[in-house]
């Protein structure tokens, strides 16, 4: 039976009451707090005793302080003729414990301890939530109106989806935990001025939801790019994960050491900036180091597990499915192509743009976009999407019209661009199982064309 155990606590900033009342069942289950590190809180496995918690804040506290300041000392001797002890202290954060079950409080005034708490969460919460709310929202309102734009698109980036609804996870976090403390804040001072003190309100079911959901996003970025893609794909994606695991891991082990050992706050931070540094310098040289190998071995494609290669558009990248010599008889030197892909579990899109590459528009050119479905449920979405869109792109002026005869191109359904002159362009919406081909050419394709297109892009 373990005699310790690490837990990370999800209580807010302000949240004394949840605190102080979670230790109280915590000590009732055997479990004393001993310390808090780097978020986890540290217990001690004893004999399940009733004990009274108190929280308080010392405004003046930091994190990287190697001891408690004169000031702090004195107040845990006031403290400690009343029977409190400290159990554990993190920043400005202070808990004590009493073993008597009717103690004296150590907080009498509750407009004072309002005072303290709010000075405390002046320097360090409020700003810090303000600045994580300011960039949450910039950054969800870009991800919103990258969905309203082109929300095919958006669910075909898994590093885009992810990161917008982590933004938007961010922005409703902050949201409560900076709303919840005004809100209490207000209460508590009106409730002051009666001498009462005000029990605060718990968000922790949010706050777990928040990283639930947080964890699937990142779990859904991961597999999306591991599972799928060119080697230096997935490199990179395991790189940067590494990256992040050792400077989360490394800037905490040293701020610890550092702060046992009785260095400066101010040293500390240089020390964890400083290795910070290092890291990412190293991380850098492993990926230059990366990019240059994996640029090596794609001069020999037998050398990349050829199944990796085909399980995601960005082999499109290496090897387009159709290009301009497969329709025509033109020198594909005098054309320059344009590609881009991207990848998630339940979309994948593929760009092709080919232009004469000396601005002569007389010469046979094409464009076209590959999606693919890998969500079923999705498919009835993404063609009513790409064809809204498409029409949007064009001011609204025409339409896509069916075709009659969509087994000319070997598709399921075929739809093609006419003008508000209700003149027919050369731009066709093309509907496979599983996939939805984009494709527009600048001359008029014919029977055996629009085969090759069949054969190649469904």
């Amino acid at each position: 039976m373990k005699d310790r155990k690490r837990r990370v606590e999800l209580y807010s900033f302000y949240d004394h009451t949840g605190m102080e009342r979670h230790l109280e069942r915590m000590a009732g289950k055997g479990w004393f707090l001993e310390k808090i590190e780097n978020n986890f809180w540290h217990y001690r496995r004893l004999q399940p005793q009733k004990l009274r918690y108190f929280v308080t804040y010392f405004p003046k506290a930091g994190e990287l302080d190697p001891e408690p300041s004169e000031e702090q000392k004195t107040f845990y001797d006031f403290c400690g003729h009343t029977g409190w002890k400290l159990a554990a202290s993190s920043a400005q954060l202070q808990i004590f414990y009493n073993e008597n079950p009717d103690p004296v409080p150590i907080a009498t005034d509750p407009q004072l301890e309002l005072d303290t708490l709010g000075r405390s969460a002046r320097r360090s919460f409020i700003p810090v939530y303000g600045i994580f709310l300011a960039v949450s929202l910039l950054f969800a309102c870009m991800f919103v109106s990258e969905l309203k734009s082109d929300p095919v698109g958006l669910l075909a980036d898994a590093t885009g989806l992810h990161m917008g609804f982590v933004f938007c996870l961010l922005l409703v976090f902050c949201v409560s935990e900076l709303g919840g403390y005004f809100s209490w804040y207000v209460k508590a001072r009106k409730a002051a001025v009666r001498g009462e003190f005000l029990e605060t309100v718990s968000h922790i079911r949010l706050t777990k939801a928040v990283l639930a959901l947080m964890l699937l996003s990142f779990l859904f970025w991961l597999f999306s790019r591991v599972s799928a893609g060119p080697l230096w794909s997935r490199s990179i994606t395991v790189i940067i994960c590494a990256y992040m695991a050792c400077i989360l891991f490394l800037g905490g082990v040293i701020k610890v050491f550092l702060r046992k050992r009785g260095v400066s706050s101010g040293a500390n931070r240089m020390s964890v900036l400083a290795v910070t540094f290092l890291v990412s310098m190293i991380f850098f040289t492993a990926l230059i180091h990366t990019g240059v190998q994996i640029a090596g071995n794609s001069r020999n494609p037998d050398r990349e597990d050829a199944a990796a290669r085909n399980a995601s558009f960005s082999s499109y990248m290496e090897e387009p499915p159709l290009e301009i010599g497969d329709l025509t008889e033109a020198s594909p030197t005098l054309y320059v192509t344009s590609r881009t892909a991207s990848d998630s579990l339940i979309l994948g899109r593929f760009e092709l743009s080919v232009q004469p590459r000396t601005g002569d528009y007389g010469l046979p050119h094409m464009e076209y976009t590959v999606t693919q479905i890998k969500a079923p449920l999705l498919y009835d979405f993404c063609r009513k999407t790409l064809l809204r869109d498409a029409v949007r792109s064009h001011g609204e002026t025409g339409s896509f019209d069916e075709l009659k005869d969509p087994a000319s191109w070997g598709a399921q359904k075929a739809y093609q661009f006419t003008g508000k002159d209700r003149e027919r362009m050369n731009w066709y919406l093309l509907c496979y199982p599983n996939r939805i081909v984009q494709i527009w050419f600048s001359w008029t394709p014919s029977e055996r064309q629009k085969e090759t297109v069949g054969e190649r892009l469904s």
